[in-house]
């Protein structure tokens, strides 16, 4: 059995994150197994990490956050075209981006390999309660059962990832494409 402490600390640590992501003005989603406990998929369990899915046109932002941020620690290997992640007290959280286009949400793994999620993106889960909005059940699913196309085994290859100095690229401002989140 889980010991409920390490459990709370670690909701809590979702909850921090989504905030400053919130703060920052950024609406992710819980993503990944947090979202799957969310949306009662599956039963409560120790997690290692946080995952979100980040509706928006591109990274700016998030970067921009980072970047700024002197507790955050940005994780470099982990740098890619569809992709962010970083350290919070210990805690690795990764980000995967979902753009709008046209009628479609999709993300683009690694540059050229396009998913396309359904619509609507999101559902409201609960976590201990609370509501949290996260991927809805459906495209989790959908995630799960298409995810060796996304070629994941490309996060080994260094020309996958994207060079650092992006980040300092136009912090302008950006806003979540209309309709994802519902």
């Amino acid at each position: 059995m889980v010991a409920r402490k390490a459990e709370t600390v670690a909701l809590e640590c979702v909850f921090d994150v989504r905030s400053r992501l919130q703060a920052a003005g950024l609406r992710p989603l819980l993503f990944g197994g947090w979202a799957a406990e969310a949306l009662g998929l599956a039963p409560p369990l120790a997690h290692g990490d946080i995952d979100l899915l980040l509706p928006a046109e591109s990274f700016c932002r998030l970067d921009a956050m980072l970047a700024d941020a002197g507790d955050l620690q940005e994780v470099p290997g982990k740098r890619f075209h569809h992709k962010r992640a970083f350290l919070v007290r210990g805690t690795l959280v990764e980000l995967v981006l979902v753009r709008r286009e046209g009628d479609e949400v999709c993300t683009w793994f690694w540059g050229d390999r396009r998913f396309r999620w359904g619509v609507p993106l999101s559902q409201t889960g609960h976590l201990e309660g609370w509501p949290v909005p996260c991927v809805s059940a459906d495209n989790l699913r959908r995630f799960h059962a298409a995810y060796r196309s996304t070629e994941p085994w490309r996060w080994r290859d260094s020309a996958s990832l994207v060079s650092l100095s992006r980040r300092r690229q136009g912090r302008g401002r950006e806003l979540p494409p209309e309709g994802i989140a519902s």
